[in-house]
């Protein structure tokens, strides 16, 4: 892993740079080994690296192929929830998991449970133990928790963690709903289009074929496609198939990945529908890390990583590297144009009256609202350019097919 540090020399100078370690503790080490002071160290990912490099060392092939299944947000948000209730009802956290083990249901989160009521058992805090699973268990869960853990207030801090993570569960759900319908309509309109071209198509070119009609140009133009689509359509669903896993491939390998997470934020109507969600998401996540007493830095790196889109993952990075230096939020966002200006006028307030993390939230939720107003006029409008669009394919299929049949009627009266 790569990593940049911030540390004070012997002279009293601040030095930078950057290092890769197996963890922090080992660059920890090494920074002290040179006589330094840390100051600050955070991981560091690459922006955009050479595609010759993309394919060689800088590759985290396990992370290429990793298929490992995550728990779901509601199983997270029940079991942090369950976990916060019996801890403040003054059941002993070995006592809380022991319990969760038993009530889950979730084959997956039971396991993951186990392991860490063995650490718990054995000593370790709740915090490192969850950090053990980072695939079930994300940082910035780990993170609060043991935030919660060094003020005291364990049990109040996995409330609000559940309450965080059923948030982040409505904007998901708000995201599918918005790409629920259309992709329903095509699938039904690709559906009658198979049937059509599988089993109705064939049976009237044969009849057509019989009367010796001269058939329209439209009409020749959608048998053809349908002699091709009979013997050439499991060669057009691998090629989806391996068009689908090749674009995820690509988006794990780091030199890439940036620039297809670029096009998909630019991507009509559904882009900007990503953008918003992953900035609430963002702003919400850092909202939330700094009221639980996480450094700015530290914050500023999760709150990227949780976009889920190294586009914006990488400004987030830039403002956290300005923010090392003593640059205000508010102005790197401004200069370097990364947000909307109206991100940046709400931080400098909160940067001015001391009061980042609700107007981090006051972000957030303002995205969620234009978030929920934007999918409810995209759903009034799509819905009915849907039910044209599903109109004239099969309408030039069921012409295509009448129009010879009028000929033939013609021609024998």
């Amino acid at each position: 892993m790569n990593y940049q540090y911030w540390a004070k020399a012997a002279n009293g100078k601040t030095v930078r740079g950057r290092k890769a370690a197996d963890n922090e503790d080992e660059l920890l080490e090494w920074i002290r080994d040179k006589g330094w002071v840390p100051i600050n160290v955070v991981r560091t990912y690459e922006t955009v690296a050479r595609i010759g490099d993309s394919f060689g060392k800088n590759i985290d092939w396990k992370e290429v192929f990793d298929l490992s299944p995550r728990v779901k947000l509601r199983d997270k948000a029940i079991f942090i929830r369950q976990l916060s209730t019996m801890i403040a009802a003054g059941v002993p956290i070995g006592g809380a998991l022991q319990i969760l083990i038993e009530q889950t249901n979730q084959k997956r989160l039971k396991r993951i449970t186990k392991k860490i009521y063995t650490r718990v058992s054995s000593g370790a805090t709740l915090s490192s133990a969850i950090a053990e699973h980072p695939k079930f268990f994300d940082v910035l869960i780990s993170s609060l928790i043991r935030s919660g853990e060094e003020s005291g207030t364990l049990d109040a801090t996995l409330a609000q963690l559940a309450n965080f993570i059923e948030d982040q569960e409505v904007l998901k759900k708000k995201i599918i709903s918005a790409m629920t319908y259309p992709a329903v309509v095509i699938s039904i309109a690709v559906f009658v289009l198979g049937i059509m071209v599988v089993v109705v198509i064939p049976q009237f070119q044969k009849a057509f074929s019989s009367m010796n009609v001269e058939l329209p140009r439209l009409t020749r133009m959608i048998f053809e496609f349908g002699t091709w689509a009979q013997g050439n359509w499991y060669y057009a669903l691998a090629a989806l198939g391996v068009t689908i896993l090749l674009l995820n491939f690509l988006r794990k390998v780091p030199g890439l990945r940036i620039y297809i997470d670029t096009a998909i934020l630019k991507v009509p109507v559904f882009g900007d529908i990503l953008y918003k969600a992953a900035l609430s998401r963002s702003f919400r996540t850092m909202s939330a890390l700094l009221r639980s007493g996480v450094p700015v830095l530290k914050a500023l790196e999760m709150a990227g990583e949780v976009a889920s889109n190294s586009k914006i993952n990488n400004n987030f990075l830039l403002m956290r590297d300005a923010a090392a230096m003593g640059a205000p939020m508010n102005i790197v966002i401004k200069e370097r144009k990364l947000f909307p200006p109206m991100i940046a006028h709400m931080i400098a307030v909160g940067e001015e009256t001391g009061r980042t993390d609700e107007m981090l939230q006051k972000i957030s939720d303002w995205y969620d609202n234009e978030l929920s107003e934007k999918i409810k006029r995209l759903s009034s409008v799509l819905e009915p350019i849907m039910v044209v669009l599903v109109g004239i394919i099969v309408g030039f299929m069921v012409l295509a097919i009448f129009l010879p049949i009028i000929s033939a009627i013609q021609q024998f009266m």
